[in-house]
C-alpha cells in the first residue's frame, strides 16, 4: 500500500546517511542545493499536474498513502525532492573522490548531440505530447546552458546522469511495473525499457539539469 513512499525513502536514505562522510562533507553544502531544487519544483509540478489532468500519466491508488494536492499524491512531491538530492550527492562524490573530470573536454560535444537527438525526436513525434514536451524542454534548457557559458559542470553532469541511471532503472522499473505510475502510450514514443517508457530517460536528464547546474555554480571555487 505504501510502495511509492517506501521508494522515495529508499532513494533518499543512502545519500542522506552518507552526507556526513568526512571527505565529501555534503551536509556542509546543503545551503547550495535548494535554489535549483525549488526552481525545478516551479517547473515540474505544474507540468506534472497538467499531464495528470490530460491523462498522459496517472497514479494507482493501491500503492499510495492517499494524501493528494492538485491531483498529485504526496509521494510525487517527495519524488521531486529526493531524486535531485540524490543526484547532487552523487555529483559531490564525484568531485571529492574523482577530481579528474574525464568528460570535461567532451562536454559541449555531448550537449550538442543531446540537443540534436531531442530535436529530431520532436520533429518525428511532435504529436506525442510527452515526447514533444520532454524533448523540447531538454533541448531548450541544454541550449541555454551552452549559451550562458556556464557549462563547466556538464562533464560531471553527464557522468552523474549515467551513474544515476542504474538506481533510476530499478526504482522506475518498480513504479511502472506494478504499476504505481501508469502511462498512456499514445502520448510517448511507445518504446519500453522493461516496463519504463523510453521518454523517461529524456525527462530524467531534463529534471536533473537545473538542480545540478545551480549547485555547481554555487559551489565553484
Amino acid at each position: 500500500m505504501y510502495t511509492y513512499l517506501l521508494l522515495d525513502l529508499a532513494i533518499i536514505g543512502f545519500p542522506l546517511a552518507l552526507s556526513f562522510d568526512k571527505k565529501v562533507a555534503f551536509h556542509k553544502k546543503w545551503k547550495y542545493i535548494w535554489q535549483g531544487i525549488l526552481l525545478n519544483l516551479l517547473i515540474f509540478l505544474p507540468w506534472d499536474v497538467a499531464f495528470t489532468d490530460l491523462g498522459v500519466w496517472g497514479f494507482n491508488s493501491d500503492y499510495l498513502i492517499g494524501a493528494e494536492l492538485f491531483q498529485l499524491p504526496l509521494e510525487e512531491y517527495l519524488f521531486f525532492l529526493v531524486v535531485p538530492y540524490a543526484a547532487i550527492f552523487i555529483y559531490a562524490c564525484l568531485e571529492a573522490y574523482f577530481p579528474k573530470d574525464i568528460l570535461y573536454r567532451y562536454r559541449k560535444g555531448i550537449a550538442w548531440a543531446v540537443i540534436l537527438v531531442c530535436l529530431l525526436l520532436y520533429v518525428y513525434f511532435d504529436d506525442h505530447l510527452y515526447t514533444a514536451v520532454a524533448t523540447l524542454y531538454l533541448s531548450f534548457t541544454m541550449l541555454m546552458v551552452l549559451i550562458s557559458g556556464k557549462h563547466h559542470f556538464l562533464g560531471r553532469f553527464f557522468m552523474t546522469y549515467l551513474i544515476i541511471c542504474i538506481p533510476f532503472l530499478i526504482c522506475n522499473g518498480i513504479l511502472t511495473g506494478l504499476p504505481v505510475v501508469w502511462y498512456n502510450d499514445m502520448e510517448n514514443l511507445g518504446i519500453r525499457i522493461f516496463s519504463i517508457p523510453a521518454d523517461d530517460l529524456i525527462y530524467n536528464m531534463g529534471m536533473l539539469l537545473i538542480p545540478l547546474g545551480f549547485y555547481a555554480r554555487n559551489t565553484r571555487k
